[in-house]
């Protein structure tokens, strides 16, 4: 037997009932209390190379963070190795990169510290900045020479 093509209105009237029902099911408010508190707990984060979708970084399971400078002009951070995942989408556009020295800890150039660390508080880590030669990693600045004493 042969099928009658649809006309244009009953095609429309089709479409306007699936997206009825898909509007329908989205507005279901067990559904959407579901997802708030899985979208909260993540924290958007910057495309970069080292995360190129843009996934969102989780929730920290260790929160405690170090933060310690160096002698070559870069700040290593150091973290439980559980945290590896969330700091390389947190800090690969700042050019973050596990230390091939010092096992376990990222290195991030100087210059990129302040929203290095504003990118891990707002991830829910807590800093703990090691002071080096005397001066607090907040100090430094690239406009004065870095670890140089110049002074004022």
């Amino acid at each position: 037997m042969e099928q009658k093509p649809k006309s244009r209105e009953e095609i429309l009237a089709a479409i306007k009932a699936k997206a009825d029902a898909i509007r329908a099911q989205r507005a279901v408010p067990g559904e959407q209390a579901a997802a708030a508190p899985a979208a909260a707990a993540a924290v958007e984060t910057p495309v970069s190379s080292l995360n190129a979708a843009g996934r969102p970084a989780g929730k920290p399971q260790n929160a405690k963070v170090r933060a310690r400078g160096t002698v070559t002009m870069g700040v290593e951070i150091r973290a439980e190795r559980t945290e590896d995942e969330n700091i390389k989408k947190l800090l690969g556009g700042l050019g973050a990169y596990l230390s091939p020295l010092t096992a376990g800890a990222w290195q991030l150039d100087y210059r990129y510290y302040q929203e290095a660390k504003t990118r891990l508080q707002q991830a829910g880590y807590e800093i703990e900045d090691e002071v080096y030669t005397g001066r607090p990693l907040t100090d430094w600045t690239p406009h004065r020479g870095g670890w140089s004493k110049v002074e004022d």
